[in-house]
């Protein structure tokens, strides 16, 4: 900032922001300098995140510090919220000048760049206002080109879940594409050759918003030919226009061999159904479009003197396999191959898959052999399943919850591994790669326990059937460890969709907070995949009413008697820690215990189950609750950040 603006010394409050913001346009500070602040608190809020705490502080010293951390992170926040109220959300379509829709497309360039976007959603928001402007002036280039922009920043936003049941913003995507292809009926018309670019990705992107095709990767659900009819009708009219002499000619700069080997490498992904039903047709095109990759990576990798990717190698050898060109054996001295010769210490995205995913594709192929050769290999397969197992715990925090959450749920459905301990290890890593869902999570965990023990004590009629438990005193240790880890584990979906949001540096959108309202359903599901169906429910209906109006997931069945008394604790509970957190919460200023409850008491009947709320009436419990929430939150953020010393 200027000298000029720190001297205002304006008070650090909403309305203190709001008003340094205007200062600073008013100062004739430029919009480039206060798009630059933003995305400068951007990443401050990231690194905010992570406290600097350090393995030589004392315990207070590193409290002092976590809490100092989320006061700034929650400064940064407030400005960030003022400056796009000041640039983005106080305009309109009408209001916005040529140069003001020039400077905020420069912006949405900078914030957006795909897998390493800085903040898609503000680029989609900006790119939904420049649409509209576009209209209004009607300029068909810039409508073209924000259908584009519109269609790929949501589809960066968009939560699918493995099956494709739910997948939020499939019709924006549809009609974004559809609309932005439907412009190649004017091609000739609209001579500007960038927008013809955007016209012929918008073709090939229609596939996107197909919601009868359930797109295969390599960490999804292997599945059968859902949607192979749409999705061929998609690529073939793409690769029509694209392989086009005629298209080609008019706009020989428009990189269309890029675009048909994209249309080649993501056809590549029906070889994860090819595995669990064999489709010749499916097989055949598979194979054309694997060979066409292999092919192309294969040139580059001569030119750079390095090796096709282990990906690639791998699709290429299984599509041969599947369309009957390579026998089975071929296939997996090619896997065994790519596996053996991983480094543990790499984490690129290509040695993931191959220590990861590839030896579970490995299993399953082997078992296609004579038993006798299958039973040869077996020791060779668990070497390699030891090796996953190893690098699951090496990958670091932070950064690869997806990634993981995706393998459990590989492993669990391939029924190679019955380890319930090592289920509940890479679940409380999944919690730890994000420590301010870890911290909550530890909280509710404590909390709900320490309410459940306390209605065993007074109410024990109020818990039996929960869990299958029908003697509460002889059960308790039971009731009490399965309570604990329904509290630990009711937020593990937020962890597993937190990469579609830009969650610290300033308000939800109304798109990121419907990603986030899933994580229930996230949670539940993986939970589910591991077996732990009691605990799993608890993690879909904790925030749901206690009278069954609002909340959400809406529109589902009613909890299942078996876990409803403890999810009514969690909902209970989880609201007592997320309302009063007064260390490391930064989105919202915490509310006194004292408060909360009284919250909690006039929603009991309504949010809140008055059962479970009249615990606190007793001012004993009252108390020893208070302390509780206290002492766990304490030891919950050390261990978080500081750890093992």
């Amino acid at each position: 900032m200027s000298d000029n603006e720190d001297s205002l010394n304006l008070p650090d409050t909403p309305k203190g922001r709001s008003r340094k913001v205007l200062f600073m346009a008013r100062k004739g500070i430029s919009m480039e300098e206060i798009y630059q602040r933003y995305l400068d608190n951007l990443a401050v809020a990231r690194s905010l995140v992570k406290p600097p705490v350090t393995p030589d502080m004392t315990e207070e010293q590193a409290i002092e510090t976590i809490h100092h951390s989320a006061e700034r992170l929650f400064s940064v926040h407030q400005e960030n919220d003022a400056i796009l109220k000041d640039i983005l959300f106080t305009k309109t379509a009408e209001t916005l000048t040529e140069w003001e829709a020039e400077q905020l497309s420069g912006l949405a360039d900078k914030l957006f760049d795909f897998n390493r976007s800085v903040d898609v959603g503000i680029a989609y928001k900006i790119h939904q206002l420049l649409y509209a402007y576009a209209q209004l002036k009607g300029d068909e280039d810039l409508m073209v080109r924000e259908l584009y922009y519109q269609g790929i920043t949501i589809f960066y936003l968009n939560v699918q879940s493995p099956d494709r049941k739910t997948n939020l913003f499939i019709d924006r995507i549809a009609e974004y594409y559809e609309k932005g292809a439907s412009y190649l009926e004017r091609y000739e018309e609209l001579t500007n050759s960038e927008t013809r670019g955007f016209i012929i990705r918008c073709l090939g992107n229609t596939k996107l918003g197909l919601r009868s095709v359930r797109m295969r990767t390599d960490t999804g659900v292997s599945s059968t030919d859902d949607g192979w009819k749409d999705y061929m009708e998609a690529f073939d009219r793409t690769m029509a226009v694209i392989q086009s002499p005629y298209y080609r000619e008019m706009n020989a700069e428009i990189p269309w061999d890029t675009f048909v080997y994209s249309m080649h490498y993501d056809r590549t992904q029906f070889l994860a159904g090819l595995r669990s039903k064999n489709d010749p047709v499916i097989a055949a095109a598979v194979l054309e479009s694997a060979e066409y990759v292999y092919q192309n990576q294969q040139h580059i990798a001569r030119e750079r003197h390095k090796n096709v990717g282990l990906r690639t190698q791998y699709v290429y050898a299984a599509a041969r396999y599947h369309a009957g060109k390579a026998d089975i054996r071929e296939l997996i001295d090619v896997l065994f191959s790519l596996c053996e010769e991983t480094d543990l210490n790499d984490f690129s995205g290509d040695n993931i898959w191959a220590v990861l995913y590839a030896p579970e594709y490995l299993r399953e192929y082997s078992l296609r052999l004579e038993e006798e050769e299958s039973l040869v290999l077996r020791p060779r397969l668990e070497r390699l399943f030891e090796r996953q197992k190893k690098f699951l715990f090496m990958l670091p925090q932070n950064e690869y919850a997806i990634q993981v959450s995706d393998c459990v749920r590989v492993i669990a459905l391939s029924g190679s591994r019955q380890d319930t301990k090592f289920y509940r290890q890479i679940l409380d890593y999944i919690l730890a790669c994000h420590p301010p869902t870890y911290v909550h999570s530890m909280v509710v965990a404590s909390l709900a326990r320490h309410f459940c023990l306390r209605m065993a004590q007074t109410a024990p009629e109020l818990l039996n059937g929960i869990f299958g438990v029908e003697d509460v005193a002889g059960q308790l240790d039971f009731l009490s460890e399965q309570t604990y880890r329904s509290g630990l584990y009711h937020d593990l979906g937020k962890c597993m969709l937190l990469n579609y949001i830009s969650l610290y540096g300033r308000r939800l959108l109304d798109e990121e907070f419907a990603c986030i309202k899933l994580h229930p359903l996230f949670g539940c599901g993986l939970l589910t995949t591991l077996g732990m169906e009691d605990i799993s429910n608890a993690a879909f209906y904790h925030h749901r009413s206690f009278n069954g109006i609002g909340g959400y997931p809406a529109g589902q069945d009613d909890c299942p008697v078996s876990v409803r008394r403890i999810v009514d604790i969690i909902t209970v509970v989880d609201a007592l820690d997320a309302g009063t957190d007064n260390v490391g919460r930064s989105y919202a200023a915490a509310k006194t215990y004292e408060q909360l409850v009284e919250e909690l008491r006039a929603g009991r009947g309504t949010r809140y189950a008055p059962e479970v709320v009249a615990l606190l009436d007793d001012p004993d419990f009252y108390q020893e609750v208070k302390q509780c929430l206290a002492d766990s939150r304490h030891q919950a953020y050390l261990d978080a950040y500081l750890g093992e010393r």
